[in-house]
């Protein structure tokens, strides 16, 4: 099949929940046509911020809540000021970022508002992925490719910072901390009025016993920053030395000892520590930049600056959570789109010469690494260099795809299934015309996924045949 369609235009959006504050930006994708590709992909060309909207402190109705009545007010009033109607856009993602998505109702929130903004937009959380959107939005990415340097890009927000290096314009490696501006808030007498778990976890590894409605005096503010800054910079060098940073870490210690040539910091408080905030705002997040600022110094980190601060999580999710499957995916015509939260499934098919037992065995061992139910939950099988492109070995691979999937079959549920070659068209057909089965599929093509992604996947974009991917990690950290 010869696609027409030259280029594509989308409007995106990145909705970004944080720990202290909530935004939204808009953006232009443009997808163009490879004529060098044999297969005619489409890429990502262009990317382009269309409007930023405000900062809003992110409304909750207590401590634990979210108050989504007021959040949604704001993101509705932004989209409105922006000039831009919910059914103009087409893709993008919600991230729920740091202390916030540990909040009660994070996980409704966040899935309610990526079905209400836009045909296709994405429910994301997690720590890793959030520090691949912030290194895109800073610029990292861009600068890695563009320079031919090794960035380390950190984005310290109100309850976490995410950490990710990158090299030839990709993220090489990532990690994450519990270290942030607002883990503990004041009103204007000093009383604390905003007090994180972690934040209170800290106070006691330092000696203090933080408790709402309780003063907390300068020495004591500064104490808790120079914990946070000394812990981010073990987490930025990979070293987790003391007993804080190792109780910070959400998620395991920066798997990178080579060498870094800039550093460049994001988030809200690197407004702070690029002297473009001056503000007093009650809580950590000065006296944080500050100390980060002389570690940085002491230690002769070579450091640079962003592109995109504070809007760096939410320019990364509009621009950079989006892939586009090849020209040659098979659809059924009655499948029904988004298709939302499914786990990635990998199984290893060993080279050689296709046996549709030997595909079989290894769906079926890979379902056992999952608590996943077939036939019941859903799931994407995902295959890597999988099949040879002959009709008997599809048909053998196809075979032994239905018979690794026996209750599916049985109760009609859609066969879902993605390679990183173009053969997902091949396979689909082969499966309809050799065995048999009724059940719609889908069989995206050109896409390369891990064990371990979540995915949603939107309706066909370019001549229904090209569907619209984010990869993404899904994590709702425990309340």
């Amino acid at each position: 099949m010869r696609i027409k369609t030259h280029q594509k235009l989308l409007t995106s959006v990145g909705v970004d929940i944080g720990t202290s504050t909530s935004h939204v930006v808009f953006s232009s994708i443009l997808l163009e046509r490879d004529l060098k590709s044999r297969t005619e992909k489409f890429e990502i060309k262009e990317k382009k911020v269309l409007h930023k909207g405000p900062i809003h402190l992110t409304p909750f109705s207590d401590p634990h809540t979210i108050d989504f009545g007021a959040l949604r007010t704001l993101i509705l009033s932004d989209y409105a000021n922006a000039g831009f109607e919910l059914a103009q856009i087409d893709t993008g993602a919600v991230i729920i970022t740091g202390e916030t998505a540990r909040k009660e109702n994070a996980e409704e929130i966040v899935a309610a508002l990526a079905g209400e903004t836009g045909k296709f937009v994405a429910a994301t959380a997690g720590p890793n992925f959030e520090s691949v959107l912030a290194a895109h939005g800073a610029g990292a990415v861009m600068r890695s490719a563009e320079t031919g340097l090794t960035i380390m890009n950190a984005d310290i927000g109100g309850g976490s910072s995410n950490i990710a290096v990158c090299r030839g314009g990709k993220v090489i490696a990532t990690a994450a901390i519990n270290v942030g501006g607002r883990l503990v808030a004041t009103d204007d007498a000093g009383t604390i009025i905003r007090l994180e778990e972690t934040g209170k976890r800290l106070g006691e590894k330092i000696g203090l016993t933080l408790k709402l409605g309780q003063n907390l005096d300068g020495s004591s503010k500064q104490l808790l920053a120079q914990a946070l800054a000394d812990a981010l910079i073990e987490a930025i060098k990979g070293t987790q030395e003391s007993e804080i940073t190792e109780m910070l870490m959400m998620t395991p210690p920066l798997d990178f000892q080579e060498k870094v040539d800039e550093v460049m910091f994001s988030g809200g408080v690197a407004e702070f520590i690029y002297g473009l905030e001056t503000n007093e705002y009650n809580d950590l997040g000065r006296l944080l930049a500050k100390s980060i600022g002389n570690l940085v110094e002491k230690h002769e980190i070579p450091m640079s600056e962003p592109e995109h601060r504070i809007r760096a999580t939410v320019i990364g999710a509009g621009q950079s959570s989006l892939q586009v499957s090849g020209s040659t995916t098979f659809l059924s015509s009655g499948l029904e789109y988004p298709l939302r939260n499914l786990p990635v499934v990998t199984p290893y098919v060993p080279r050689g010469k296709t046996s549709s037992d030997k595909v079989r065995d290894a769906i079926q061992n890979a379902l056992k690494r999952f608590d996943i139910v077939e036939g019941t939950d859903p799931l994407l099988l995902a295959f890597a260099d999988a099949v040879r492109p002959s009709y008997e070995s599809l048909t053998q691979f196809a075979k032994g795809i239905v018979a690794g999937l026996p209750r599916t079959v049985a109760n009609g549920t859609p066969i879902l299934m993605c390679y990183d070659t173009d053969i997902g068209n091949s396979v689909g057909n082969v499966m309809k015309r050799e065995t048999g089965v009724t059940n719609e599929i889908l069989s995206i093509d050109e896409i390369s996924l891990h064990e371990g992604d979540f995915v949603d996947i939107g309706e066909p974009i370019i001549e229904n045949v090209v569907v619209p991917v984010v990869v993404k990690t899904l994590v709702f950290e425990e309340k």
